[in-house]
């Protein structure tokens, strides 16, 4: 048993150390054939505003040689119709229940946040940081939300930048850090018009690792979750040697969902 929280009240213990990362399984009622959420440790949701997102328009998928680029705009239907949608079927899910709250305006996700503090269904929060933003301002989001909750918080930081925001993340509350949040990109899409989007598959690996790298090497007082690119075992175990405690996959439930579900099989035993 693995706890991604355990200087937090509440905890997050986790049966094995493969998540599925934000999205990777919708709001945890998508999912492809042959897999289910008692495969997997914990469940994060796609990123939620507080008012619903249309997202981008197409389109919004380019394919790359070892990867993909993905923008999405963060469509969703925002806070309160995804808690009224889904959280009956949430409380069937069996495993930890971690919503992403994606920024919004100003005191939008303390707002959530502090929402979800009397929601028996959700075991954490992850907070996604874009790459360009301000450290004082991120350290100021993370603290207003952290006095409103009790529950675990996970920040989810950019990899080009994680090593430089992971001890004033820590130091504003953060329980956990999410290590790899996919660096933006641009390349040419349907009609050769040029998408400018996050990376996503095996090409996202190199970036993962080189920020878990540097952000275990600060030896901070939080869990490590690598993300990003995770596509084998060797990958898992190459994270977990270098100081994470968990990995979230996302990309693979659908382009592989056979070897998804190989990969969270062999995450509930011990790790060679």
């Amino acid at each position: 048993m693995l706890d991604l929280a355990p200087n937090n009240k509440r905890g997050l213990v986790l049966h094995s150390p493969i998540m599925v990362g934000s999205g990777g399984a919708g709001n945890g009622d998508c999912w492809p054939s042959g897999l289910t959420p008692d495969m997997f440790a914990a469940v994060v949701t796609h990123p939620v505003t507080l008012r619903p997102r249309r997202g981008s328009e197409p389109p919004r998928l380019a394919e790359l040689p070892a990867g993909f680029l993905l923008n999405t705009g963060d469509h969703n239907p925002g806070f309160r119709r995804l808690l009224d949608q889904h959280r009956t079927q949430w409380r069937r899910l069996g495993v930890p229940l971690i919503i992403s709250l994606a920024e919004g305006a100003p005191g939008d996700r303390a707002w959530m946040a502090e929402r979800l503090e009397e929601e028996p269904v959700v075991a954490g929060i992850e907070l996604p940081v874009r790459e360009d933003v301000n450290l004082g301002e991120l350290s100021a989001a993370i603290a207003a939300v952290r006095r409103v909750t009790t529950l675990p918080l996970l920040v989810k930081l950019p990899s080009t930048r994680a090593a430089h925001l992971a001890k004033a993340c820590v130091v504003a509350g953060a329980d956990a850090l999410v290590i790899g949040g996919p660096p933006p990109a641009v390349y040419p899409a349907s009609g050769q018009a040029l998408l400018e989007g996050v990376l996503g598959g095996p090409i996202a690996l190199p970036f993962t690792l080189r920020a878990l790298e540097k952000v275990a090497a600060l030896a901070l007082d939080a869990a490590l979750i690598a993300s990003g690119g995770i596509q084998r075992r060797q990958d898992v175990a190459l994270c977990l040697n270098m100081g994470a405690t968990a990995v979230q996959v996302r990309s693979l439930l659908w382009t592989d969902p056979a070897a998804a579900r190989a990969l969270a099989q062999w995450g509930q035993d011990p790790i060679e």
